[in-house]
């Protein structure tokens, strides 16, 4: 384990900083996503000099951590295989539409 606290997740830090991204149209990483979404090139977008999507960055170091403490996050891993050119952004929803439900707790 690598020492988090489950309040700080569900806190501000957490779901507030993930609620931001998701919603507000401000979020430098929700805009990268959105021009992902609609078709443009990553070169592209992150060409644009809008400031800086931490996420672009960080999506693969987070999978490679969840990977070393077996943690499964497939939204993030679809993220990180788009950023790499290795998934549409359709083929990311559809594949993540199809997975089996399970319990998530």
């Amino acid at each position: 384990k690598m020492g988090a606290k489950p309040a700080t997740m569900s806190g501000p830090a957490g779901v507030g900083d993930i609620m931001l991204t998701c919603f507000v149209n401000l979020s430098r990483n929700r805009t990268v996503g959105v021009r992902l979404g609609a078709g443009e090139p990553l070169e592209v977008i992150l060409g644009s000099g809008k400031g800086v999507a931490e996420g672009v960055a960080t999506a693969g170091v987070v999978i490679g951590l969840a990977d070393r403490y077996s943690v499964s996050l497939p939204v993030l891993t679809a993220v990180s295989r788009i950023l790499d050119n290795q998934m549409s952004p359709i083929s990311a929803v559809q594949a993540i539409m199809d997975m089996p439900q399970v319990p998530e707790v």
